[in-house]
């Protein structure tokens, strides 16, 4: 019954809709990154969980297009196989948060974490937890893990939504406008852009 209802029309439109969950995602919790980093500073209060919230919700929709891409037929898209493992592993520690939140959030780290997600995690960030949803640097941009700067994200996402356009045009109709970018990229550096530009 699966494999009848994922048939290419389906695998297209999901690939889509989680291409589109993901980037809208990332459209809401980039320009609380690019405050931060604007500010020199956390943010404050509201800002701070708002973003909290909106990087959750961006793991889990990047988590969703993976699943979406492993439907057969493959894509074509290349995808770094350190953005997939830290993305679906960042999905699995907010998830399981308490779980993992004793673990992660403690220096040093008191115990393993107690799941492979957790501990491939910690393998590859033996210095850095996967609940800061704050990360930046000017080379590399916000990061939404990591191993996962927000651009690199952006590149994956614009290769999904040209695949499926190119095998089903009619599903432009589906997509929004992008919201403006809350960054400039000067010089291979990622700087926010001010509140006028």
């Amino acid at each position: 019954m699966t494999d009848d209802y994922f048939d290419d029309t389906m695998v297209n439109r999901q690939r889509l809709l989680w291409t589109i969950a993901t980037r809208r995602q990332l459209e809401r919790w980039e320009p609380f990154v690019a405050s931060s980093v604007r500010a020199g500073r956390e943010l404050d209060g509201v800002d701070v969980w708002a973003a909290e919230i909106e990087h959750h919700f961006a793991l889990v929709a990047a988590h969703h297009l993976f699943q979406a891409l492993d439907l057969p037929p493959a894509t074509s898209v290349p995808v770094d196989p350190t953005l997939r493992g830290e993305l679906i592993e960042g999905r699995h520690l907010h998830e399981h948060w308490p779980d993992n939140m004793p673990v992660f959030m403690v220096t040093p780290r008191p115990t393993q974490a107690p799941r492979r997600s957790g501990r491939d995690f910690a393998d590859r960030n033996p210095d850095h937890g996967p609940y800061w949803w704050l990360g930046w640097n000017a080379k590399t941009g916000a990061r939404l893990l990591p191993n996962v700067p927000a651009p690199e994200l952006h590149q994956l996402l614009d290769a999904v939504e040209a695949e499926v356009l190119m095998k089903d045009p009619t599903l432009s109709d589906y997509v929004p406008r992008r919201a403006p970018s809350p960054w400039l990229h000067v010089n291979s550096e990622w700087w926010p852009k001010t509140d006028e530009a």
